[in-house]
């Protein structure tokens, strides 16, 4: 393996568990895992441990190769840094028989690595370039299975606490807390509880959302969020760039949710699939509902008042072609800009309920707000057109790289013959040991290099190919902006990220960076006076 290290890869997660997720299996953990592997290094006359590397995962699972770790790892077996790679088992390394099966008989043979599984009694080096058959093939299958199992009997485990009252989820809702000596029960939190009643009394009294909403706002009482942040509970808000508000959304969400009747609800989504982020709803009727759990914050009765007068009037839903590009949008509290009721200007959208009171000064002109963004976007426009027509000029010599890429396919064909003759001559007594082991070595570092920089030369052809594709795409609705005569939201959305509307005398465009030439040419915002 020349100067290439030998990896000890380890991984340990919550699958690990039993299933009430107590005590972790010693078989399995870290320490067991690195003395196992160790021990057969020695055995086997291994490099020695203490000059291997070491890539730990814990708390990762192996249905998912998305472990940083393993990543870690895999850029240093492309760099040529790892010549092997040494695991306890195949379950350690991965639990998706696919994408474990890829690495064995693809991707570990062309980059020349050599793979090891301990207690499998694996050693690619020992399978003539196989990846040990069927036996291997099934016992990635049944790592598979046995993860989805896993899932199953975690999930039942779950249902079988929450049926117990137990409360499973990672945060309590707003208006509790979870109990320092029991996290599987809820208990109030005095400050939001009382927010929490103040909203369900307001709604039962036929306050509707926009109005509890602005209230909130006006009295600078602290969102959810920043409530949470106050106590000391890091919680990531997707809408991070947004000033914190309270908003409808977030009234009718609370004024829906029956933990503050003292239930616990459970099994509301699921997994879209094992390992998947991605959540689906559950119909009610799958729901586990388990009542007097913990202290209510509201009675029925309330509860009942609240959602009665609360939805009564809700909004239709809008198609999805007539729905507002969020491109207009105000600067104080970063919510969109709507057209007032004669349709002759735009003013903040939640104006009414923000509790802002900048955000009541927003009325601009509809025509000469257009007419600006549209100037600003035309120029625009032909700037970074001038820009893709250079770099499709610096682009199109490609030929250098290509001739570059066909020479070294020759002289790979040409050193792979030359090995198979020193190999010959060697036999045959017309070199010594010594000039063959020293003649081979070279020829294989050469080919070594070669076929590492022939993908890289391929890889970079294919990126240019793509960009000119790319570019012409671009072209297209470049010219079209280029030449655009009305306020198009869908269209501006290509080089606008938001229009950052202050007064009738300035707006702040924020151009988007997101494309690789467009951030060389473009100021990241510019500060516009209307006409």
């Amino acid at each position: 393996m020349g100067n290439k290290k030998t990896a000890m890869y380890i991984r340990l997660s919550d699958e690990d568990n039993n299933v009430d997720g107590i005590v972790k299996a010693e078989s399995n953990s870290v320490a067991a895992q690195r003395i196992l592997i160790r021990d057969y290094m020695q055995r086997n006359n291994l490099p020695v441990p203490a000059d291997a590397l070491e890539y730990v995962d814990d708390g990762f699972s192996g249905t998912n190769f998305q472990r940083p770790a393993f990543r870690r790892m895999m850029d240093d077996a492309k760099s040529g840094k790892i010549g092997c790679i040494i695991v306890k088992d195949f379950s350690r390394f991965g639990r998706d028989h696919l994408e474990t099966g890829n690495y064995l008989e693809r991707i570990f043979p062309l980059l020349g690595i050599r793979f090891i599984s301990v207690n499998d009694q694996f050693d690619s080096e020992d399978c003539m370039g196989m990846t040990g058959g069927m036996s291997v093939a099934l016992k990635n299958i049944i790592n598979s299975m046995y993860s989805r199992d896993l899932s199953k009997k975690v999930k039942s485990a779950m249902g079988t606490r929450a049926a117990r009252g137990e409360y499973m989820g990672a945060f309590a809702p707003y208006g509790y807390l979870k109990n320092p000596e029991n996290v599987h029960q809820l208990i109030p939190d005095k400050e939001a509880a009382e927010v929490v009643r103040m909203i369900f009394t307001m709604a039962a009294e036929g306050k509707k959302k926009p109005e509890i909403a602005r209230f909130l706002n006006e009295q600078r009482i602290p969102t959810c969020m920043e409530h949470f942040q106050k106590i000391g509970l890091k919680r990531k808000s997707h809408k991070e760039k947004e000033k914190k508000l309270w908003t409808i959304t977030t009234i009718g969400d609370m004024l829906k949710n029956e933990a503050y009747l003292g239930k616990t609800v459970w099994n509301k989504t699921r997994q879209a699939a094992v390992g998947s982020k991605r959540q689906i709803k559950n119909d009610r009727s799958e729901w586990t509902i388990i009542e007097g759990t913990h202290e209510p914050l509201v009675s029925q009765e309330l509860f009942d008042m609240a959602n009665a007068k609360a939805f009564t009037h809700e909004k239709k839903n809008v198609p999805a072609g007539r729905k507002p590009q969020p491109i207009l949008i105000c600067p104080y509290c970063g919510r969109r800009l709507t057209l007032t009721s004669w349709g002759n200007a735009y003013r903040c959208g939640q104006a009414a309920f923000s509790g802002i009171a900048e955000c009541r000064t927003i009325h601009v002109d509809r025509e000469r707000l257009e007419n600006a963004v549209l100037s600003c976007t035309r120029t625009m426009a032909g700037m970074v057109a001038a820009e893709v027509s250079r770099k499709k000029k610096e682009w199109s010599k490609t030929a250098a790289i290509e001739e570059e890429t066909g020479k070294l396919e020759v002289e790979k064909k040409r050193l792979s013959s030359r090995k198979l003759r020193l190999y010959e001559d060697y036999r045959s007594g017309r070199i010594m040991k010594e000039q063959y082991q020293k003649e081979y070595e070279n020829t294989a570092s050469r080919i070594l290099e070669i076929e590492k920089r022939i993908p890289e030369l391929k890889e970079e052809i294919m990126k240019v190919r793509e960009q000119m594709l790319h570019m012409k795409e671009r072209e297209a609705e470049l010219e079209g902006l280029a030449l655009l005569n009305s306020f198009d939201k869908g269209k501006l959305a290509i080089v606008i990220d938001s229009v950052q509307v202050y007064s009738e005398e300035r707006i702040e465009i924020v151009w988007k960076m997101d494309d690789w030439f467009f951030s060389e040419i473009a100021r990241e915002k510019e500060v516009v006076t209307l006409e």
